[in-house]
């Protein structure tokens, strides 16, 4: 009996090798996929050690010898457009590719409003998208990333479950609605200005610091960091005493959940626990690390909430976010790849005395100054916010200027509209005048964020004036000139700072043109902890 069973178990194991031998691709690698042009492409995928793969492709043959079950094959660099299919052999069996086409790749990433779906928004406010139905679009494709905090990074990609097909094209009443506002747009408007397919990647995950999205080491090879290193350490001792809070946090929201009241999120495991999406390095190793062999064009980043809980934390985020473009940069080879970082919009109550402790306004100005970096570009949202909801709905403005900004920077169409910025100042007696650039064909006020106050039409709001002893007032802006806009502070000569949109929600009305909202800033240079 025992021989009976042991022959079993090996034509068993005998039926198992073909599988074992069959080649497969890399996750990131299916039907409707869009490569990036330009550029030799590594495709690669797995197979058994002692096999040959060969590729045909565009009328030419490829092969590559199967080391230590991995292979890959370097396609060459390819023009925009086209409609290829693919076919790769190996001794078992054939994989073929069909609609792939070449144009330029664009990483979604960061945390929950880039990752917010067109869904969502169009569920909750509806009058917003009455204008957008989703309707076929040849020239985009879509690609999701699952969600995986994992302790090292991946090789592979996985994909999302709903997206479990790889890559689609943009379709009506399809997987879709399920993608990444900002992406949906940001693609669409892309789309319209360049003659070339567009792939869209969305890889993230809410309520995360930028910490979780960095390569490993980062964080301990920077004395600056220690304090953050040593949080999670001290997280991680004290999982096993927060491990049995959590268990009973998440039996309570499940037993309320059951009874049919009405819950919130459920519970994310906190800091220490191997499964927090919070922990340092945890999703750049299961999101971003496996896309590094895969050639893109560039990253829209939408991220920072999750580390403006205190002064310092928004200061510092300065540090860490270029910390990681350039990480991000050298981990996919390409020291100059376009970096488009999302300004944080207003959020929070809005309140008349000025309050000096808010933090926002200082990661702001971190993600304003990743602009020291070649190939880096922030869009301005400051009007796209809302005050009681920290997801605000208005996604079509930022994919709009992210896009903007895209024709900006990388596809040299100079021609597109920006944010107007700080350029100088002169204070003069009890009045200061502040140039602006990248004004187009000029300056003008909107109607305020909150418009349930009087002002005239022709005052600029959102300005506000330091004294000589700290003290706050708030003062108004009046447009003297296409480009200057002078600010009156009575009573107070050379302030010791004129400060613009400086509020977690600030109420301004200062645009360029096609609705470009003017950048928050501060004429002072001193240090955020003086005041």
């Amino acid at each position: 009996m025992n021989n009976l069973l042991k022959l079993i178990f090996v034509l068993f194991l005998a039926s198992l090798s073909p599988l074992f031998a069959k080649i497969q691709l890399a996750p990131i690698f299916s039907n409707n996929m869009i490569l990036q042009r330009d550029v030799s492409i590594p495709l690669r995928g797995s197979a058994s050690e002692e096999k040959m793969v060969t590729v045909q492709f565009d009328g030419d043959k490829y092969t590559a010898v199967v080391l230590q079950n991995r292979w890959i094959v370097e396609l060459p660099a390819m023009p925009a457009g086209g409609n290829f299919e693919i076919h790769i052999q190996g001794a078992i069996n054939t994989i073929t590719l069909s609609n792939v086409t070449f144009g330029d790749i664009w990483l979604c990433a960061g945390q929950s409003n880039m990752d917010s779906a067109i869904e969502t928004y169009k569920r909750k406010f509806p009058e917003l998208y009455k204008g957008h139905p989703v309707t076929h679009h040849e020239q985009i494709r879509i690609f999701r990333a699952a969600r995986l905090p994992i302790e090292q990074p991946q090789e592979f990609i996985t994909r999302e479950q709903r997206f479990d097909q790889g890559w689609y094209p943009i379709e009506p009443r399809t997987r879709t609605r399920l993608f990444s506002a900002t992406g949906y747009f940001f693609g669409l408007y892309l789309a319209e200005a360049v003659d070339v397919p567009i792939g869209l990647i969305q890889s993230c995950r809410g309520g995360t610091p930028i910490t979780a999205w960095m390569p490993p080491g980062t964080l301990e090879k920077n004395d600056a960091y220690t304090a953050i290193v040593e949080d999670y350490q001290q997280a991680v001792r004290n999982w096993p005493t927060n491990k049995i809070k959590y268990e009973q946090q998440v039996m309570q929201w499940e037993e309320k959940k059951a009874s049919g009241a009405k819950v919130g999120w459920k519970p994310e495991p906190p800091l220490g626990s191997p499964s927090s999406n919070k922990r340092p390095y945890a999703l750049h190793n299961g999101m971003i690390a496996p896309l590094y062999h895969l050639p893109i064009k560039g990253v829209l980043w939408y991220q920072g909430e999750g580390n403006a809980r205190t002064r310092e934390s928004c200061v510092q985020y300065e540090t860490l976010l270029k910390d990681l473009v350039t990480h991000w940069r050298t981990n996919w080879g390409n020291e100059t790849m376009p970096f488009l970082v999302v300004q944080l919009p207003g959020f929070g109550k809005f309140n008349e005395k000025i309050n000096t402790n808010q933090n926002w306004p200082w990661i702001r100005e971190s993600q304003k100054n990743i602009e020291d970096i070649v190939n880096c570009m922030t869009v301005c949202t400051i009007d796209s916010g809302m005050q009681k909801d920290i997801h605000p709905p208005y996604k079509e403005n930022v994919g709009k200027r992210l896009a903007y900004a895209a024709l900006n920077m990388v596809y040299e169409q100079s021609s597109m509209p920006q944010s107007p910025e700080l350029s100088a100042h002169q204070f003069d007696g009890e009045s200061t005048l502040i140039t602006f650039k990248n004004v187009g064909s000029g300056l003008r006020t909107s109607n305020p964020l909150i418009e349930d106050m009087s002002y005239n039409d022709t005052e600029v709001l959102g300005f506000s004036v330091i004294n000589a002893n700290g003290k706050y007032q708030r003062a108004m802006g009046e447009i003297i000139a296409y480009n200057q806009v002078r600010v009156q502070h009575p009573g107070i000569r050379k302030p010791k700072s004129i400060r613009y949109g400086w509020e977690n929600f600030p109420n301004v009305n200062l645009f360029g043109p096609e609705n470009m909202p003017a950048f928050p800033f501060r004429t002072d240079q001193e240090s955020a902890f003086t005041r």
